[in-house]
């Protein structure tokens, strides 16, 4: 039982170490290289509303709504913030989430029991593994959160352009707002769904729209978004043409992606230099130097021989 649980132990670690350390590979750089053959499906993004309907999930939630009770300060405001930006916005999420960690982190917990009954050292070693199976999770939010906040990024030029043509055609501002949200819903769907529900804060919650606007950048978290929903607030508190701010923030948005994209390009040959020392120079030193390391070894043989 000691070896089992320090084997599961050791590989549930290098497990985890392993999909941390290969997330950005996997997900961003296959993600920004990817070719979709086949179009978005509505609820990617639009269905925060409601959690998918599984018996896995029910458990998750059920168990997170029992931890809630009895600890409700584990819904911290960086907490509740992180799952609003990665568009998981309603109570269930909540729940569900600190069910995930609590499942995660009480697993390795009964396996520590199960295991100190053989060697008490094995429970005191799955108190750090129940902290790290609490935290894990933070990192696949936080990758979720990057990857939205990056379809948002990509997303906003277009969208911009679009809001720019709308009000030099002489619409007002919500009316380029509804106008292109509707229009890019296949094409900008992240950034459509978060401008409908600007809209719906408008009409149905009688929100005003610099504060709806405020409120769209705090809920999404990109520092160009609040930056241009700023820049629209003053123009509509001063009663400005919309047109000139606008196109003043696509300019400058368009040359941050590009000096992000300048910086991303410069980082590739350091980047690489690990995997060519690890993957590649192996290959090439082994048929190199093989052959030299069995000539020397077949020489010094017998010399070490007649030493003994």
């Amino acid at each position: 039982m000691n070896n089992l649980f320090v084997a599961i132990l050791t590989f549930s670690v290098v497990l985890a170490a392993g999909l941390l350390f290969l997330r950005p590979v996997l997900g961003i750089y296959v993600d920004s290289y990817a070719v979709r053959v086949r179009g978005k499906k509505e609820s990617d993004e639009t269905a925060a509303a409601k959690p998918k309907d599984s018996a896995l999930l029910m458990l998750c939630k059920t168990i997170g709504e029992i931890v809630l009770s009895v600890m409700p300060a584990l819904a911290d405001k960086r907490t509740v913030e992180l799952l609003t930006m990665a568009n998981y916005r309603t109570p269930q999420h909540l729940a569900i989430y600190i069910g995930i960690k609590s499942i995660v982190s009480g697993g390795v917990l009964i396996l520590g029991f199960m295991a100190a009954t053989t060697n008490p050292i094995n429970l005191v070693l799955s108190v750090p593994a129940a902290v790290l199976g609490w935290l894990i999770p933070n990192f696949f939010l936080g990758g979720r959160v990057k990857k939205r906040q990056g379809l948002i990024l990509r997303e906003l030029p277009i969208v911009i352009d679009l809001m720019l043509v709308c009000a030099q055609a002489g619409l007002g501002l919500l009316q380029s707002i509804n106008k292109v949200a509707n229009e890019t819903e296949d094409s900008c769907a992240t950034l459509s769904s978060e401008l409908k529900q600007l809209i719906n804060d408008v009409k149905i919650f009688a929100k005003s729209v610099p504060y709806a606007l405020k409120e769209m950048g705090e809920r999404c978290g990109v520092d160009e978004l609040i930056n241009m929903a700023a820049a629209l607030i003053a123009a509509e508190a001063k009663g400005a043409d919309i047109s000139y701010p606008l196109q003043q923030q696509a300019s400058a948005l368009r040359d941050r992606l590009k000096r992000k994209k300048e910086e991303e390009a410069g980082k590739v040959p350091v980047k690489m230099v690990p995997v060519i020392m690890i993957f590649v120079m192996p290959l090439i030193l082994a048929p190199m130097l093989g052959p030299a390391v069995v000539t020397i070894i077949q020489a010094i043989g017998p010399i070490m021989q007649s030493v003994k």
